[in-house]
């Protein structure tokens, strides 16, 4: 297969593995308690990516600021982040928490530009995130789908841990140095399935949790797929094809997202909600307008020139 192929596959398996994911957080949420769920999650995906880090013989870095880059990546986003997205997945359906996801590169821009000087926000862009925020009010008013207060604050919690997890995305790229990603992604959850079985057993949702099949195989399928696997592919990726091309991740997985959980789960999916996600894809689309249109362009070019 040849190397242009190889990365098309990866992309595919990437948008199927993350689409897929929300439903598994669905299914399981339904008898496994959130940190029970994310604790057992991280538990196997850091033991899979430690067991690469040994055989590989990668080293781990522990100086000062490695060592708090690992921490905020873990207890913001692998452990508040996914916490507040496993206690509002309860609530509302797999499809409504990848659209509410798909914000994040919007949320990222807003913190890069108080965070980071060569990352100013300009008119196109704040239009562009009130767009999306038009979007997702769109969606939240909707009666058919957000029928109950239990949907509307599963949903606000779900945007909150949008937010926790913007955090450290914007820290670490504001603090770049050679931090093995492999390592940071193995750290961060290693840290984070720590804080996940501490908060579990002093809940004492151990003792809740239906110990069955199917709740045991989405955990696994999460940590297994969902983390361990996706992360590989995902850093992959990243050094072989460019940011932009690997962004349309965030317009291919929310529409992914909710058909499955319309076609496996039976979820609904209203005309306010795919209205308001078409909404919310435009802007996060004008958000980096100039660099799609640049990165399509010479798309074009090279093809006509082959």
């Amino acid at each position: 297969m040849s190397d242009k192929k190889t990365k098309y596959l990866q992309f595919l398996i990437l948008c199927l593995i993350w689409s897929t994911t929300w439903g598994m957080i669905k299914i399981g949420a339904e008898e496994t308690p959130p940190m029970v769920g994310l604790a057992i999650r991280f538990i196997i995906a850091s033991m899979i990516l430690f067991s690469i880090i040994f055989i590989k013989k990668r080293k781990i870095s522990f100086d000062k600021s490695s060592v708090v880059t690992y921490l905020i990546a873990g207890i913001f986003s692998q452990t508040l982040s996914y916490y507040c997205t496993y206690w509002g997945t309860q609530y509302v359906t797999s499809g409504l928490s990848a659209i509410l996801w798909a914000t994040m590169p919007l949320t990222v821009g807003i913190f890069a530009h108080f965070m980071i000087r060569e990352e100013r926000l300009n008119w196109l862009r704040v239009t562009s995130v009130c767009v999306s925020i038009f979007g997702v009010i769109l969606i939240l008013s909707d009666q058919k789908l957000v029928f109950s207060w239990q949907i509307l604050v599963g949903s606000i919690v779900v945007l909150l841990a949008v937010l926790l997890g913007t955090y450290p995305a914007v820290y670490i790229k504001k603090n770049q140095k050679s931090v093995d990603p492999l390592i940071l992604t193995a750290m961060s959850l290693g840290i984070a399935a720590i804080c996940h079985s501490i908060g579990a057993l002093v809940m004492g949702q151990w003792h809740e949790m239906d110990w069955n099949l199917k709740n045991l195989g989405a955990a696994a399928y999460l940590g297994v797929f969902g983390s361990a696997i996706a992360f590989f592919v995902y850093y992959s990726l990243l050094r072989k094809i460019s940011i932009i091309k690997l962004s349309f991740i965030n317009f291919v997985t929310p529409v992914f997202a909710a058909a499955l959980g319309w076609l496996f789960l039976g979820e609904i999916i209203t005309f306010r909600e795919i209205v308001g996600t078409f909404v919310i894809l435009a802007g996060l689309f004008f958000f980096d307008f100039r660099k799609y249109l640049s990165f399509i362009n010479n798309g074009l070019m090279r093809k006509r020139k082959s």
